[in-house]
């Protein structure tokens, strides 16, 4: 016996993709390979033109920026929400910073002098000798006096990220699924 247009209609009745645990497992791996993304491109060797010629380097100073980009995932009454969140700094990173006039320069440098410390090699020095504090303190000065005479350049990795891992995809892998879900008629 074929089925009625209605007799479809109530079959597909219950069928809610926003309550859907597949496309909630869509949305997080789309969402785990644009972190993968973000991450790669931070890694990516670009050549940028500085003061003294051009230089190859990554965004990667301290590995926190890529260690700590985080996604999260909540259900909502219209569907899902995805939030990445990642240290501070990360329009430091994606946007560069312009030359600043003054002010402000105690955050700089409190984050420039924090990035030394943590950094591994440092670690051991700085423990065994109080000029090694004082010597840090010295470098931690000079850079940020640096960032606020000339500024950071822009070592974007979240827009190329959506260049490669678009929204599109997403869409279409969810289409996709709920159209298998639907199935034949």
């Amino acid at each position: 016996m074929a089925k009625t247009l209605a007799d479809i209609g109530k079959e597909y009745k219950e069928f809610e993709p926003s309550t859907d645990g597949g496309i909630l497992d869509i949305i997080k791996n789309w969402g785990n390979e644009l972190i993968q993304g973000f991450q790669k491109n931070l890694f990516k060797k670009r050549t940028y033109q500085g003061k003294r010629g051009p230089y190859s380097a990554n965004a990667i100073a301290s590995g926190r920026l890529y260690q700590n980009i985080e996604p999260s995932f909540k259900s909502t009454e219209k569907g899902y929400k995805m939030t990445v969140t990642m240290m501070d700094y990360w329009e430091y990173v994606e946007y560069g910073r312009g030359k600043t006039q003054g002010g402000g320069s105690g955050e700089v440098y409190k984050n420039i002098y924090q990035w030394i410390m943590n950094k591994p090699s440092m670690q051991k020095s700085i423990a065994q000798s109080p000029d090694r504090i004082a010597a840090t303190k010295s470098l931690a000065y000079v850079i940020t006096r640096k960032i606020h005479r000339e500024g950071t350049v822009a070592k974007p990795f979240i827009k190329p990220t959506f260049k490669e891992v678009t929204t599109q995809t997403l869409a279409n892998r969810i289409a996709k699924y709920i159209a298998d879900t639907l199935g034949e008629p």
